[in-house]
């Protein structure tokens, strides 16, 4: 006869190995689903590297080695369809909100081989597509029934990203992302080089022909450099002619703080000649200051300016033909 205990044994074991296996499977995954969760805190968000573009003009770099300015929109968006954390991407260059070069959507999960976070990177389909969708970062319920069937995505362009100490990097898979090029039926190689913290995202994407050739890309090998933008929102006044007491005045304006610059309306909805710009740039001393100015058409020097330390809340000017009052809104990360 078989005692109790001859099957208690093994089971006793077997239970053993499962919790084992368990705890296995928690060691490896919780810290990447840590990883996951901190990153998509850092990514949300809108990013630009005027700082590092301002640099280049007054260092008097060589043209070909300069970096175009960008400005990334990373918005978080529900796409079931598609995944858990996934954002709509839009980047435009020279400050013009209408220069649109790139319209995305991302989708972050984990790569449990990889041992690293995961990006599908998703592209629509037409340039009708594009503009129908244009502003889903404002109207983000146009994007809620959109499934993976509605994009192009291209096999092996996954970017990979691991955390080293207080940063990420990302990687691409090298020669993995290619295709075809149309119009020199070449074969064309693209890499990408990332860095993201919590208030700045690096970007270096490059290509290469089957021959080694460049396409695109900073010639330097340098990333653009892209700071989190912090939203204010003010008011602005300018004396229409000296000691005329008779004011262009415009209020609501909402301006972020990496080198946005907007013209000054009058009350009819007219354009004046003057402008406002917010940025953070860096003294020559190396300190990084928060400087608001004021300019006027066709003139590249400020008719005035004030500076304060990058982290304030409150920035202002009062030369009594000049006045104006701006706060950093609630919502943006400081």
């Amino acid at each position: 006869m078989f005692s109790k205990n001859h099957f208690f044994k093994p089971y006793i074991l077997l239970l053993f190995i499962i919790s084992k296996l368990s705890l296995f499977t928690q060691e490896t995954t919780t810290p990447l689903n840590e990883d996951l969760n901190l990153m998509m805190q850092w990514f949300e968000g809108e990013f630009d590297n005027f700082q590092q573009t301002w640099m280049e003009e007054e260092d008097s770099i060589a043209l070909e080695l300069r970096h175009e300015h960008i400005h990334s929109i990373f918005a978080k968006v529900d796409m079931p369809q598609i995944g858990k954390h996934t954002f709509f991407v839009k980047q435009y260059q020279d400050g013009d909100t209408s220069n649109i070069y790139r319209q995305r959507v991302y989708n972050f999960h984990i790569n449990e081989s990889e041992q690293a976070i995961q990006l599908d990177i998703y592209s629509f389909k037409t340039p009708e597509e594009e503009a129908k969708y244009r502003n889903a970062d404002q109207q983000k319920e146009l994007l809620n029934e959109m499934s993976i069937s509605d994009f192009r995505n291209i096999e092996g362009c996954a970017v990979y990203w691991k955390k080293e100490g207080d940063h990420f990097i990302g990687y691409m898979k090298e020669k993995a992302c290619h295709f075809t090029s149309k119009r020199s039926g070449k074969e064309i190689y693209i890499t990408d080089s990332l860095r993201l913290s919590q208030d700045e995202i690096w970007i270096r994407d490059e290509a290469y022909d089957a021959d080694g050739n460049y396409i695109f890309g900073n010639k330097a090998g340098i990333h653009h450099k892209l700071k989190r933008c912090r939203y204010f929102n003010g008011w602005i006044a300018v004396e229409k002619e000296p000691k005329s007491n008779d004011y262009y005045l415009m209020r609501n304006i909402r301006l972020h703080d990496q080198g946005h610059k907007i013209r000054l309306m009058d009350k009819d909805g007219a354009a004046t000649p003057y402008f406002v710009e917010l940025s953070e740039v860096k003294h020559r001393s190396g300190i990084e200051v928060l400087k608001l100015a004021v300019y006027e058409e066709g003139n590249k020097k400020s008719l005035c300016y004030v500076w304060t330390n990058v982290e304030a809340k409150r920035i202002g000017i009062n030369m009594r033909t000049i006045t104006s009052g701006f706060v950093l809104e609630e919502n943006s990360k400081d």
